[in-house]
This record gives structure tokens, sequence and C-alpha cells, in this order.
């Protein structure tokens, strides 16, 4: 039986989600992309934009975020988002800015935002996952798993990769 588009007492009211270290990511997708960053960054603190994810598999491309810091820090962009990615938001937002999406849906864009200045301010990994509840009306998953890996030179990020994992609705209620 499908999940109701409104709410499912399955699900919790709220989204809900934690940061953890980036070894405690279970899904191979993710793990893989993680190994993929480790590999290019040899001896510096992060890999360079085009080294990463010009080897990116296919698989992989279609469960990623491309993601631009601007102004160090001010803003974010999506340069690339990944198929499935796009369909399990019902939305392609490749081109939109954070802000845009902070305007639109506030408490999901602050949370990315959280994410994102603490890759970009620190220069290290970081892992998320989570459960997507009631508040998160039209996504077409339950569950998220994510590495968030610095890109950039001179030990600077200018780009942000996310490597996601999910679990869509269907799935979860099969």
């Amino acid at each position: 039986m499908p999940l109701s588009a409104t709410t499912d007492p399955r699900l919790p009211a709220e989204s809900r989600g934690d940061i953890v270290a980036i070894e405690r990511l279970d899904a191979e997708l993710v793990r893989t992309g993680i190994s993929y960053w480790r590999s290019l960054k040899r001896d510096q603190r992060f890999p360079g934009r085009a080294s990463l994810v010009s080897c990116l598999s296919p698989q992989m491309r279609t469960n990623m975020l491309l993601v631009e810091v601007l102004d160090g820090g001010a803003d974010y962009q999506y340069r690339e988002v990944g198929e499935e990615l796009t369909k399990a938001f019902d939305e392609d937002f490749t081109g939109r800015r954070l802000s845009d999406i902070i305007q639109t849906a506030p408490r999901f864009g602050l949370g990315l935002r959280m994410l994102y200045e603490m890759v970009r301010a620190s220069g290290d990994p970081l892992g998320y996952r989570g459960w997507v509840g009631n508040d998160m009306r039209g996504a077409a998953f339950v569950y998220h798993e994510n590495a968030v890996l610095p890109l950039g030179e001179d030990d600077v990020v200018d780009h942000i990769l996310i490597v996601t994992a999910l679990v869509m609705r269907e799935a979860a209620t099969a």
C-alpha cells in the first residue's frame, strides 16, 4: 500500500537527521564515493572538483549534488543535480541558489546551509543521515544517507560534492 501524500503514521511528524563520521555510513554507493574522494585527495586535504567529478560512475552521478561555494560561503549554487535526486524531490534545482530554497523551505534550507558551512569552513568531510517525516510533503523518499565532501584547491573549498543513497517510499512499504 503506498504512503499517503499528506501524513503516514509510520513516519515521524518531522524530518530528523544526524551528523555522523563518514566511516559510520553504510550505503555502498556512498562508501564508494568516499573511497573515490580519498583516493584522489592523496596527500592534500581534499581533491579538486575537476579531478573527482570526472571519475564518478554513471550510477554515482545520478545520486549526487555538486554545489558551488559563492563569495566565501555567502551563498551556494547547485551546479549539478543527479537524476535520482531530481525524482526524489520531484524538482530539478540545478542552477538554483540555496538562498532561494531557504525562502521557500526555511527549515530544510537552513539545515543544508549548516551542513555546507561546516564542510566549507573546516575542509573536512562529514556524513549525514536521517528520516524524512510528514513535514516534507512531496519527497518520494523516507530515508537518506549522505557523504558531504569538500572539493577545492590551495586549502580553499570552492565546491561541495554530496553523494546520496535514498530509500524510496515505495520500496519502504513494499
